[in-house]
């Protein structure tokens, strides 16, 4: 017979033994450690929902904007977008060269800027954003400069961008205050410099240097477009969340450009496969020069980067865009985050999402027709 004392040590042990199994379960392989003073978060391949519940993130589609036979209404080559607290939504048509402004049920309200030179016009818009002020701030290529207009249409003043050879993907903070892609050309190499920009476009500091070669006609030099990618956000309190896309690793960085915090996750490679390149491909002009095949610049890896794209919602969590497939065509796997870099949810759509705010959560989808179209769904957690 066994001692009820010796049946007690027994069952206290056990206990012991179950609580770390299930505390260890319950952190789902997630690591923290200080690094250099850099608060680094390694999470595995599986999620860790909060209180040990499974998280279902359920996206339902309720509003579509852009199929119409009116060409004012209709988007040709939808840019990006801004959504203003009202959910009016402000569409950057490239193709057309003007701004698109839709009201939350999606009808359409008005027509922002006109192609041109000239004051109040676009020669290729390729961003918009919102100022502190509730400006429209239109990012534009080819008249190299950034235009600002009324959420009503009115034009107001216009900055001039002619002293960089180029800054693309401009993103605003809460004091106006701006991140941008600045294009540079050094040897025989270009590159994308991210850096961090004052109110006058005067520049803070830099956070990387992306460099790439110039694919001159027999040279044999080619570009590796996945390897250019970098994604940046910020957060209410103005941090910076950046991703180079070579690791599964988004770094966090202070206003001042202090690297604070690494969120990290392990996870599994995905070929290349030919369809994915001619898919890519088929996005390319054929010819650039008359002489030139432009698609004969690039060379693909064998395989791709671990993320596509992340934003940040309202409460600070982050939803990254990777490229393993769902089952239907266009369908990617999204990995959610919570405000402290804990890997606690997946879920799958074909929604390209850019904006995520409160329960509404807005994308752009190709349709089976073809067409691009911004949509918006109603977020359910389950």
């Amino acid at each position: 017979m066994i001692g009820r004392h010796k049946v007690k040590k027994l069952l206290g042990v056990l206990l012991t033994v179950l609580f770390v199994l299930l505390v260890f379960h319950s952190l789902g392989a997630q690591k923290i450690k200080m690094v250099d003073g850099v608060k680094v978060i390694l999470n595995g391949k599986k999620p860790t929902a909060p209180k040990g519940r499974p998280v279902t993130i359920k996206l339902t589609e309720e509003l579509v904007i852009g199929l119409s036979d009116n060409p004012d209404e209709a988007l040709s080559e939808v840019g990006l977008f801004v959504v203003d607290k009202d959910g009016n939504l402000f569409v950057v048509d490239s193709k057309d060269r003007k701004v698109k402004a839709f009201d939350r049920n999606g009808r359409f309200l008005r027509l922002i800027g006109k192609p041109g030179e000239g004051p109040g016009e676009l020669g290729m818009p390729t961003g918009v954003q919102f100022t502190p002020a509730g400006e429209l701030m239109v990012e534009d290529a080819t008249n190299r400069r950034l235009s600002f207009f009324k959420p009503s249409g009115e034009f107001i003043r216009s900055a001039s961008i002619a002293d960089k050879m180029g800054l693309l993907s401009v993103l605003l903070d809460g004091q106006g205050n701006c991140l941008g892609r600045e294009i540079g050309l050094s040897g025989n190499k270009m590159f994308f410099e991210i850096k961090k920009y004052d109110l006058q476009l005067k520049p803070l500091f830099s956070l990387d240097k992306i460099d790439f070669p110039v694919p001159l006609p027999g040279s044999g030099a080619k570009i590796n477009l996945m390897e250019l990618s970098s994604i940046y956000q910020f957060d209410a309190a103005g941090n910076i969340f950046y991703g180079r896309n070579v690791a599964y690793e988004i770094k966090v960085f202070s206003p001042q450009g202090k690297h604070i915090r690494s969120i990290q996750k392990e996870y599994d490679q995905v070929k290349v496969t030919q369809e994915d390149i001619d898919e890519i491909l088929a996005r390319i002009p054929t010819t650039g020069d008359g002489v030139t095949n432009i698609k004969d610049m690039f060379v693909f890896p064998d395989y791709f980067p671990p993320f596509q794209f992340f934003l940040l919602d309202d409460q600070g969590r982050m939803y990254v865009r990777t490229y393993k497939k769902g089952k239907a065509k266009g369908e990617y796997e999204i990995d959610v985050f919570d405000a402290e870099g804990t890997f606690i949810a997946q879920f799958i759509t074909k929604a390209g999402l850019m904006i995520w705010r409160g329960d509404k959560a807005y994308g752009i989808e190709d349709t089976e027709d073809g067409f691009r179209v911004i949509k918006r769904y109603a977020v359910s957690w389950q």
